[in-house]
């Protein structure tokens, strides 16, 4: 009889553990993640509720307070820069698509405005391709594992992979 080796064994768990979270990412997580505005569904009992009092039919509507949202970050991931880019009035995925055709065609210079107005944008493509920029030095940006990895989880976040070269 055949017997399971242990890399197989960790595959299967691998694949298990996987299935799992990208059920609970598909059944709750997603929805929560994505619409942070949407309190909580909390139910409170009936015992604590107040009654509530008749309203004229002229009285105003009692307002209740708003849901309280989380603050926006301290600081941004990329700080906003003046230039030539921002000037113009491209989208963000036009300036990750004009971003992309510099960095294939070898302009990483000219790439990097585009690229992070795009990052700024909320462009994940944007993201991969200015971490691997990052990663290698190019483009006038400094050689930075760190900074590169932010980027890359950024894109992360953003539910992209990136794949880099390298060195």
């Amino acid at each position: 009889m055949a017997s399971l080796t242990p890399l197989s064994k960790g595959l299967i768990g691998l694949v298990v553990v996987g299935g799992m979270a990208s059920a609970v990412w598909h059944l709750y997580l997603k929805e929560r993640l994505m619409n942070p505005a949407a309190p909580p569904a909390v139910s409170t009992p009936t015992s604590q509720q107040s009654p509530a009092a008749p309203v004229a039919p002229d009285a105003p509507v009692p307002v209740t307070a708003a849901p309280v949202q989380a603050p926006p970050p301290d600081k941004p991931l990329l700080p906003p820069k003046t230039n030539a880019a921002q000037a113009s009035s491209l989208s963000a995925a036009e300036h990750a698509e004009a971003g992309r055709k510099l960095v294939a065609s070898g302009n990483f210079e000219q790439a990097r405005p585009h690229l992070e107005q795009a990052v700024q944008g909320g462009n994940a493509a944007a993201a991969c391709l200015l971490g691997d920029m990052t990663l290698k030095g190019q483009g006038g940006i400094a050689a930075s594992q760190d900074k590169a990895a932010k980027l890359f989880q950024l894109a992360q976040s953003l539910n992209a992979i990136c794949f880099s070269a390298g060195q």
